[in-house]
């Protein structure tokens, strides 16, 4: 009997070792699959320590190399800066009011068409007026110039002017554009002078487009107390379309980002930098989107959205698809917290930190193989993809943290096709980047995981507990049985009589009576 029961001790764990290793086997492969997606993550968010300054930061972080040697003191007028740039109130002065912009004024124009570019936004946002205070410029223009304004209005005429070539060199621009504006709320005209308009309208004749723009009055133009022509120097023109327009590229989703204040023009410097990392180039759009999403009614967003992300064209066509308004569903697996140091961007934004969301969308039967390689050694996607999607906010249901599994559902924009850095893909080719699609979107919507909505996921789920208990009672059958063939042909053995001899050979002690020996009891 002893000798039996440290056999069943033997072999019982190992059947129980055995059904661990199933369970365990279950376990492994979602890891292993999460540590393979994981793989497929920004590189410069890999890593789970504590947050640093410069954790996913973008390239944007500091306008300093724009703005070169300016002060750091904060300037209250545009007419200071224009004097650190070599354009002093004498030159300004020589502006003849009562005149359309012509020969006379094109030196001045140049000179600060070629300034432009380094006035920092916040700087024009906190200096400009509305333009319900023009009628105080026409009695004495000359205190006014430089002042700056928020114009909106209609485009009415659009005419390019060519610098003469020995200009260019020195400008950096061979040409710029006089738009003509009707204004809003407002009887009068306004002329702006930019060194770019938008890129469609270039190729059409686009007028009654609105648009908005910060303007630094130049001069008056022709006309009277009634009608005047004012004429104004801006660094862009921003385009806010209120109707689609296939010829000029104007989708049904860019009109309703424009609804909300976002200036469709800036996807035009975006478009340049798709399969490429993020860039100076893409600041401005990705802030602009970034706080008209973040303010606006997800709701709302959804209902104009696809309800899925159609990959295809964003990885073939990129520069179709900016703007366009997708749900992104997937599972997030990454959610870190980017602050924002630029002090324009909190003047004119109020944005001071967003978040940088990782998710997974599922393939379903679609394959996605990067680079031209067919010789199936180049990156490979078979069930999920990543997309990064840039939010202001997280709901209560999603945590910050580098290594999560949520279901999330996110109204989104399509920014841009990005590149970083990925182990997954630099294991095939180290020079070779990661291709993604980058959204901006609303606040996400955690989806909770219901098995009861899905009866399949429940029967697998069952299923699956139902084999791995049947694998249990097999194997502890199994055991068993061999115990009874230990016992039958071990122990019957050692008292099994052997022809030709006694049982006073088969090794069993003789004894006449019982043993109480060891017993320990009171006399009686």
């Amino acid at each position: 009997m002893q000798l039996r029961n440290q056999r069943r001790i033997i072999r019982r764990p190992q059947a129980g070792r055995v059904v661990l290793a199933i369970c365990y086997c279950f376990w492994m492969c979602g890891t292993c699959e999460s540590k393979a997606q994981e793989n497929d993550l920004p590189d410069t968010q890999r890593s789970a320590e504590v947050e640093s300054a410069d954790t996913g930061k973008l390239p944007w972080a500091d306008q300093q190399e724009q703005l070169g040697d300016l002060p750091a003191r904060r300037m209250t007028h545009a007419r200071q800066l224009l004097s650190l740039l070599s354009i002093d109130e004498s030159q300004l002065a020589g502006f003849a009011d009562g005149k359309p912009l012509g020969v006379q004024d094109e030196e001045t124009v140049r000179r600060i068409l070629y300034c432009m570019p380094r006035f920092p936004l916040n700087d024009l946002h906190r200096w400009a007026q509305s333009t319900d205070g023009l009628t105080t410029l026409l009695t004495n223009p000359n205190d006014h110039r430089a002042d700056t304004f928020l114009i909106r209005g209609k485009t009415t005429k659009i005419e390019r002017v060519e610098i003469l070539a020995e200009a260019v060199e020195r400008l950096e621009f061979d040409h710029y554009f006089r738009v003509s504006v009707d204004l809003d709320n407002s009887p009068h005209v306004a002329v702006l002078c930019c060194r770019d308009i938008p890129a469609a309208w270039e190729s059409e004749e686009v007028l009654g487009e609105p648009v908005i723009a910060y303007g630094l009055f130049l001069k008056l133009g022709e006309g009277d107390e009634e009608r005047t022509e004012f004429a104004f120097a801006t660094p862009h023109l921003g385009w806010l379309p209120t109707t689609p327009n296939a010829a000029t590229g104007v989708t049904p989703d860019l009109v309703e980002l424009a609804s909300l204040g976002m200036d469709v023009s800036l996807f035009d410097a975006v478009r340049h930098s798709n399969r490429k990392p993020l860039t100076q180039a893409d600041r401005e759009c990705f802030y602009q989107l970034l706080a008209t999403l973040g303010k606006a009614d997800a709701n709302a967003i959804r209902s104009h959205a696809r309800p899925t992300v159609d990959l295809a064209p964003l990885l073939q066509d990129p520069t179709e698809q900016h703007g366009r308004l997708m749900v992104v569903h997937g599972t997030a697996r990454r959610a870190i917290k980017i602050r924002v140091d630029d002090e324009d961007v909190h003047e004119r934004f109020g944005i001071d930190h967003y978040f940088q969301i990782d998710v997974f969308i599922p393939l379903g039967d679609q394959v996605v193989r990067l680079g031209k390689q067919t010789d199936g050694e180049s990156p490979t996607f078979t069930n999920t993809y990543p997309v990064t999607v840039c939010v202001l906010q997280l709901p209560p249901g999603l945590p910050e943290g580098t290594d999560i599994r949520e279901e999330v559902s996110i109204p989104a924009a399509c920014f841009k096709l990005w590149a970083y850095q990925s182990r997954f893909v630099s294991a095939f080719d180290q020079k070779q980047l990661q291709i993604s699609p980058m959204f901006i979107g609303v606040e996400p919507r955690v989806i909770e995981f219901d098995a009861s909505r899905n009866p399949y996921v429940a029967f697998g789920i069952a299923g699956i507990f139902v084999a791995v208990l049947a694998v249990a009672w097999f194997l502890l059958w199994r055991s068993g049985k061999s115990d009874a063939k230990f016992k039958r042909n071990v122990l019957g053995r050692r008292r099994e009589v052997q022809p030709g001899s006694s049982l006073n050979d088969a090794g069993i002690e003789e004894q006449a009576e019982p043993d109480f020996s060891k017993w320990e009891g009171k006399e009686g």
